[in-house]
C-alpha cells in the first residue's frame, strides 16, 4: 500500500541489480579495505590525469602509466555515487566481468585500485579515436563527405568486429545487455571494441528481483541513455523483453537484437525508433512499432538483403530471430561475399548475378553454352515460361494460405475485444493471453504466407513479370494487408502499405479498376482520419463555439484564433480534423459561459448532444453526461476503456479548513467532535499527530496551515459526515465522487494522461518536486494557487497536486481500504495521472477531500 510519509525516496531510481554474473555484491567497506590493501598509493604511477568524458554514474580520465610507459584510460564512479553499493556492485560487475574477457574487440582491463581523488577505479587500454555514434552521427550530418571514408563494406566489417566480440563473451555464458554505438569504440588504425559490460548478465545465474524505476516519462528521449532497474538497457537499442523488464526472457537473442538495432544505425545513420515521450519509446519497442531500414531512409538505396537481416535479428519474438550472433555474422559475410543469406530469398536473376560475380570463368562458359543451346534448339523460351508457371503457381497457393490465416486472425481479434471488453482488472486474464497468443502465431503466419507469395511473384522472369496475373497476385497481398491493419485500428500501418501500392501503380503505369480505385480511395480516408460532427442541445443554449486544443507550453490550451463553429445547435461539420475540442455554450439562465470537452476520434462521425441545468449550485462545476476514457497504463487497477457515466456536479476546489470547521461547530456531540476533529504530522520526521485547532475551533499553527488550506487529517468517517450535513444543507444528495466520477472530472472525454495534458511539468502542480511551489507554500496551498495549470477542462482545480482526494471506491485488492485520487505536496511524480489510484492505512497528513452532487433525475 502506498504510504506518503514513507515514499520519500521515491524519486530517485532504486535498483537492486544482482552481480552474480561476474562477482557478488561486496559491502562497501570490505571493497575499499581489499583494495587499499593491494595498492596503498596507486596513484604515485599515474601521471597527467585528464578528463575524457562522463556517463550517468562513471567517468573517464586518460593518464599516463610510469611503470609500463604507456597512455590508459581510467574510469572510476562520480563523487556523488561513490558511497552507494549498487552502484559500486555495478562498477565492479562491469571490471570483473570485462577482464575475464580477453578477446581482441573487447576493451582490456589492466588492474583495479582505489585513490582518494578518484575513489574506486579501473584502467584499461586507451584508444584514440571515437565510438560508433559519433561516427554515425558525422554520416548523418555530412554524408557525402564521410562515405568516402567510411562507405558501407567498412562500416560492415566494423560489425563483423563487434559481433566477434560479444559471440566470444557469449562462449563464456555472458549477455552485455547494454550495446549500442555508444559502447563501440572505433581507433584511429580501424580497432574495434566493445565497451560498458556493466549490465553484463551470466546465463542461468539468477537475479535479484529488480527494484522500483522511476522513468522520468515527460523527457522527450532519442533512446540513447542507458536505463537500470527494473529495466536495464538503453531503449533505441534493447530488446522488447528488456523493455517488458522480464529478465527471465533475456538470453543471446536479446543481444542479437541489439546487434540489429546497431546494424540498422549503420545502415540508415539513425536510430531504429523515431525521438518521443520515454514511455511512448519503450512501448514502441515492446511492440516493435519502427519502420524498415528501407521505408525508413529510400534514398539510400539500402540493399534488401541486409534490410532483411536486420529486421530478422530485430523481430519482435526471439523464436523468429537468428539464434546466435554467428548466424547474424554468417549472414553478412554471405552479403558481402555475393552469397545467398538465410533472411532474404532474393530473384532468379538477382542470384545469378551474384553467382557470375563469384565464378566469373565460370559463368563466362555457363552463359556461352546457354547461347549455343538457345540457338541450337531454341529452349530459352520455354525454360523462362516453366520458370513463370512454376513460380506463378507456388506464389498464388501462398496467397490463398495467407488469405485464409487473415480471416482466422480476424475472427480471434473480435474475440479478443469481446472478452476485452467484458474485462475491468487491469491483469489479464489467463483466456485473454491465450487468445493474444494465438493471434500473435497466426498474424506470424500471414507474414511468412505473404512475404513468400511476393518473393515467388517478384522471383518471375523478368520479360514476364508485368503479366496481370503477376500484378493482381502482388495487389492482393498489398490489399490484405490494408484491411487487415484497417481491421486493427492500425492506420499507421495500413498507410505504410498504401504507399507501397502507390508507388507500385506508378512502376507499373497503370490505373487501377474501379473496383481497386474505389478500395483504394475509401483505405485513404479511413487513414487519413478527418471526422464528423453533429451537435445538438438542449433548449436553454442560446450559442456555441467551438474551439480547438493543441499542445502548448506542455498542456493542452486553446486555440483562440481558429473556432471551427459559432453559432446555435445544431451545428453539422462535416470535415473534422481529429483530436481534442472544447465546446463553450452560453446559456438563457447566463453565468457565463460553460465548457463541454468533446473528442474526435481517427475517421469518427461524432453524433453529440449538449444538456445543461437549469441551476448552476455555486461553487460547483458540472460534469455532462456521456462517455470518457477511465483507466490505463497509468492506472493501478483498470485497463484503459470507455465508459458511461450519467451527469453530476462536483465542487470545483477541495474543502478547505474553514468550510469544515463551519460543520465541526455545529456537532453537538463531545465525542464526535473528537472523532472528527483533525490530527497532522506537524513535524515530517516525527511519528506524532497534533490537533491542527483547539476546542473552540482556533487555528492551532497558523504558520503551517490556515482556515484557506484545504483539510486533511481527518478520517473518512468524518469527510462522509460533512457530505451529509452539507447535503441537508443544500437539499440534495451529497457524496465522495466515486473513481470515476473523479477522474472524468479530471481528465475530459480525451483519455489525457495529466490533468493538463500529456507531458509531465514539475511547475504544473503543487508536488514534492515542484521546489518553487514548495518554497512558496511550504504545507498545502490555498484553493487555485495554480489556476493556470492545475486546473482540468470542466475548471476544477487542483486535482493534480496539493492533498490527495478521498473517493468512494474500494481498493479491488481490499474493500476495507478506499482508493484515493491525484498527487499531493508529499509525493512524487507518478501519483499525478488522472487513472492512478494510491491508499494509506493510516490517516495520513496529506489527505482531503471534495464532493459531488447528484442531479435530480429527470421524470
Amino acid at each position: 500500500m502506498d504510504q506518503p510519509d514513507a515514499d520519500r525516496n521515491l524519486d530517485s531510481t532504486e535498483t537492486t541489480d544482482a552481480t552474480a554474473a561476474t562477482g557478488s555484491s561486496l559491502e562497501l567497506g570490505k571493497v575499499k579495505q581489499v583494495l587499499s590493501v593491494k595498492m596503498e598509493k596507486p596513484e604515485s604511477h599515474y601521471t597527467t590525469i585528464t578528463p575524457l568524458g562522463k556517463g550517468s554514474f562513471g567517468e573517464v580520465h586518460g593518464a599516463s602509466d610510469t611503470l609500463l610507459g604507456r597512455e590508459v584510460a581510467i574510469k572510476s564512479i562520480k563523487s556523488q555515487f561513490r558511497e552507494e553499493q549498487d552502484v559500486v556492485d555495478r562498477f565492479l560487475k562491469e571490471a570483473r566481468g570485462t577482464a575475464q574477457l580477453e578477446h581482441p574487440n573487447i576493451m582490456p582491463v589492466h588492474e583495479m585500485g582505489m585513490t582518494d581523488e578518484l575513489g574506486i577505479y579501473f584502467t584499461m587500454k586507451k584508444i584514440e579515436g571515437e565510438n560508433l555514434k559519433e561516427l554515425l552521427d558525422k554520416l548523418q550530418v555530412n554524408t557525402a563527405f564521410f562515405q568516402k571514408q567510411y562507405p558501407l563494406n567498412v562500416l560492415l566489417e566494423m560489425f563483423l568486429a563487434v559481433c566477434n566480440g560479444v559471440a566470444f563473451a557469449h562462449s563464456k555464458g555472458v549477455i552485455h545487455r547494454d550495446l549500442k554505438p555508444a559502447n563501440i569504440m572505433i581507433g584511429e588504425f580501424g580497432e574495434v571494441l566493445v565497451l560498458d559490460w556493466g549490465l553484463v548478465k551470466q546465463l542461468n545465474d539468477e537475479e535479484v528481483e529488480p527494484g522500483k524505476v522511476q522513468l522520468r516519462m515527460e523527457e522527450f528521449e532519442d533512446g540513447s541513455r542507458t536505463l537500470d532497474g527494473a529495466i536495464s538497457g538503453t531503449p533505441n537499442y534493447m530488446s522488447p523483453e528488456q523493455a517488458e523488464g522480464n529478465i527471465d526472457a533475456i538470453d543471446f537473442q536479446s543481444d542479437v537484437y541489439s546487434l540489429g538495432a546497431i546494424l540498422y544505425h549503420m545502415l540508415t545513420y539513425l536510430p531504429p525508433f523515431e525521438k518521443t515521450q520515454l514511455r511512448k519509446l519503450l512501448e514502441n519497442v515492446k511492440q516493435g512499432n519502427f519502420q524498415s531500414p528501407r521505408k525508413r531512409r529510400p534514398e539510400m538505396k539500402i540493399p534488401r538483403e541486409l534490410d532483411a537481416i536486420c529486421m530478422k535479428a530485430m523481430a519482435r519474438f526471439q523464436v523468429n530471430r537468428y539464434r546466435s550472433v554467428e548466424q547474424l555474422a554468417d549472414d553478412i559475410r554471405n552479403y558481402i561475399g555475393h552469397r545467398d543469406v538465410s533472411a532474404y530469398r532474393a530473384p532468379r536473376h538477382v542470384r545469378f548475378w551474384k553467382s557470375c560475380r563469384r565464378n566469373p570463368v565460370k559463368s563466362s562458359v555457363t552463359a556461352a553454352v546457354v547461347l549455343v543451346l538457345g540457338l541450337v534448339f531454341g529452349a530459352q523460351r520455354a525454360m523462362i515460361q516453366g520458370a513463370y508457371d512454376q513460380d506463378l503457381k507456388t506464389a498464388n497457393d501462398h496467397l490463398v494460405a495467407g488469405e485464409k490465416l487473415v480471416v482466422d486472425a480476424k475472427e480471434k481479434m473480435t474475440q479478443l475485444q469481446d472478452l476485452c471488453a467484458s474485462a475491468v482488472q487491469r491483469e489479464e486474464t489467463p483466456e485473454e493471453t491465450q487468445l493474444r497468443g494465438e493471434l500473435e502465431e497466426v498474424l506470424r503466419n500471414i507474414n511468412t504466407e505473404f512475404n513468400i507469395a511476393l518473393s515467388n511473384y517478384e522471383s518471375v522472369p523478368l520479360p514476364l513479370r508485368r503479366k496481370k496475373p503477376i500484378k493482381q497476385g502482388i495487389y492482393h497481398i498489398y490489399r490484405n494487408r490494408i484491411e487487415l491493419a484497417l481491421f486493427r485500428d492500425d492506420v499507421k500501418l495500413a498507410g505504410e502499405w498504401l504507399n507501397e501500392v502507390d508507388a507500385l501503380l506508378n512502376a507499373w503505369g497503370k490505373t487501377p479498376t474501379a473496383e481497386a480505385a474505389a478500395f483504394l480511395y475509401h483505405a485513404r480516408e479511413r487513414v487519413g482520419g478527418v471526422g464528423r460532427l453533429e451537435l445538438t442541445a438542449s433548449d436553454n443554449v442560446e450559442n456555441v463555439i467551438i474551439l480547438a486544443l493543441k499542445p502548448g507550453g506542455g498542456r493542452l490550451v486553446i486555440d483562440h484564433d481558429v473556432a471551427i463553429a459559432k453559432r446555435k445547435p445544431p451545428i453539422n461539420i462535416d470535415a473534422v480534423e481529429p483530436g481534442s475540442y472544447l465546446a463553450m455554450a452560453s446559456l438563457s439562465s447566463g453565468g457565463g459561459m460553460r465548457p463541454f470537452p468533446i473528442h474526435i476520434g481517427h475517421g469518427e462521425a461524432k453524433v453529440q448532444h449538449m444538456d445543461f441545468p437549469s441551476e448552476f449550485p455555486e461553487g460547483m462545476a458540472f460534469i455532462p453526461a456521456g462517455k470518457f476514457v477511465f483507466g490505463g497504463q497509468e492506472s493501478r487497477f483498470y485497463r484503459g476503456k470507455v465508459v458511461e457515466l450519467d451527469a453530476f456536479f462536483i465542487k470545483e476546489t477541495e474543502v478547505t479548513f474553514g468550510e469544515y470547521l463551519e460543520f465541526w461547530k455545529s456537532l453537538p456531540d463531545p465525542v464526535l467532535k473528537k472523532n472528527y476533529r483533525s490530527r497532522i504530522q506537524v513535524v515530517e520526521t516525527e511519528r506524532e499527530f497534533h490537533n491542527v485547532w483547539d476546542d473552540e475551533g482556533n487555528m492551532l499553527h497558523p504558520d503551517k496551515l490556515d482556515v484557506v488550506h484545504p483539510v486533511v487529517g481527518i478520517t473518512r468517517q468524518a469527510a462522509e459526515a460533512y457530505c451529509e450535513w452539507m447535503g441537508k444543507r443544500m437539499g440534495a444528495a451529497i457524496s465522495l465522487p466515486s473513481v470515476k466520477q473523479w477522474e472524468k472530472a479530471a481528465r475530459g472525454v480525451d483519455g489525457r494522461i495529466y490533468v493538463w495534458g500529456n507531458v509531465f511539468d514539475e511547475r504544473f502542480a503543487l508536488t514534492r518536486k515542484n521546489k518553487k511551489g514548495k518554497e512558496k507554500y511550504p504545507a498545502f496551498a490555498p484553493p487555485k494557487s495554480f489556476m493556470s495549470s492545475d486546473k482540468s477542462v470542466y475548471d476544477v482545480f487542483d486535482m493534480a497536486g496539493n492533498v490527495r482526494e478521498m473517493t468512494s471506491t474500494p481498493l479491488p485488492t481490499d474493500e476495507e481500504f478506499f482508493q484515493l485520487k491525484g498527487g499531493s505536496a508529499s509525493t512524487p511524480e507518478n501519483f499525478l495521472p488522472c487513472s492512478y489510484s494510491s491508499d494509506t492505512p493510516v490517516v495520513p497528513s496529506d489527505v482531503g477531500f471534495r464532493y459531488i452532487m447528484e442531479l435530480p433525475k429527470k421524470p
